[in-house]
């Protein structure tokens, strides 16, 4: 005959399992839906999904239905979890480099500052030598 204490321990196993569950198919819905940001007024669900799915470089779409709506999320191998984490840890660092480099291009046009990296001053290069361009085919044309 089982004891008390041994039929409590099996509920609370059971219940932190369930915890625990549910704690990952939270985590996996909001991955899915923060890879959908921005969110324009009055955009359909499908689009959102549809980004979140180019953001997190193309899962299979139903992983990443499944995860939206949380259907099952808690079930997923931890493989299928790592690789959701891996995916959007990889969109916010390439968001980052984005905003860093739209910064210091910022900061670069406007003359604050000099280029830190020889990629920036490249970029800063090849748009000088498209204005001077213009400016030659410009001068060309009025004779």
């Amino acid at each position: 005959m089982p004891d008390k204490l041994s039929s409590h321990l099996r509920l609370v196993s059971s219940q932190g399992n369930r915890a625990m569950s549910e704690a990952i198919a939270f985590e996996i819905q909001t991955i899915c839906r923060r890879a959908a940001e921005p969110v324009a007024p009055g955009e359909s669900i499908k689009a959102q999904l549809r980004r979140a799915w180019v953001n997190l470089g193309r899962p299979p779409m139903w992983r990443l239905r499944a995860g939206w709506y949380s259907d099952n999320a808690g079930n997923w191998s931890a493989a299928a979890v790592a690789d959701f984490q891996s995916r959007y840890l990889a969109l916010i660092e390439r968001k980052g480099r984005t905003v860093e480099i739209m910064k210091s291009k910022a900061d670069l046009i406007a003359g604050r500052t000099q280029p830190k990296t020889v990629e920036l001053a490249f970029d800063e290069y090849r748009t000088l030598v498209s204005r001077i361009e213009a400016i030659e085919t410009a001068l060309r044309v009025r004779g």
